[in-house]
């Protein structure tokens, strides 16, 4: 999982071979520790290198965008960015390390924060093991529709076009009725 912080792999690919591996709670446990040692690289490299870098590529109102939602949202803002499954694992850590977050903010909002994923998407995996799709599609679509539902209603203050550009910035999706 650290090595996926620099190289961008999909890390379900890396949760999955360890569930497979090590059983659930020890490949949850290998996993959430790989992700957070992942997660403090990513932050501390674009804590250390990241900012001027950045700079030369997205403009300063975008940057100041992304600031002022942290400052406005806080660490719970990061938490719940967390739990919902468009948002890059990577993107996130890179973005935190931009803003003002304390390492300590960062700290409790990854390492809670991850930990519903990575279960529910090992739950999934099993589930698909034993051919549960028709559940398996519910369960992600219900998932996916109350994660927005929060978010949205969460960021109504700034606008949503934030998450739409998170989102195209991460996965290449867009939400045109947001």
């Amino acid at each position: 999982m650290v090595l996926h912080s620099i190289v961008f792999i999909p890390s379900e690919i890396i949760l999955f071979a360890n569930v497979y591996i090590y059983g659930f709670t020890l490949g949850l446990l290998y996993t959430w520790i790989g992700s957070m040692l992942g997660a403090y690289l990513s932050f501390y490299l674009a804590r250390l290198y990241g900012r001027p870098l950045v700079e030369k590529f997205i403009s300063k109102e975008k940057l100041d965008k992304f600031d002022q939602w942290f400052n406005m949202n806080g660490t719970f803002g990061l938490f719940i960015l967390r739990l919902i499954p468009l948002f890059s694992f990577n993107l996130l850590n890179y973005g935190a390390g931009f803003v003002s977050i304390t390492f300590w903010q960062f700290t409790w909002s990854t390492a809670i924060g991850i930990i519903p994923p990575m279960v529910v998407m090992t739950w999934l995996y099993i589930s698909s093991l034993d051919n549960n799709w028709g559940f398996i599609i519910l369960l992600a679509i219900i998932v996916l529709i109350f994660s927005l539902k929060i978010f949205k209603k969460k960021n109504q203050k700034i606008g949503i076009n934030e998450l739409a550009q998170a989102c195209k910035l991460s996965y290449g999706l867009t939400f045109p009725h947001l």
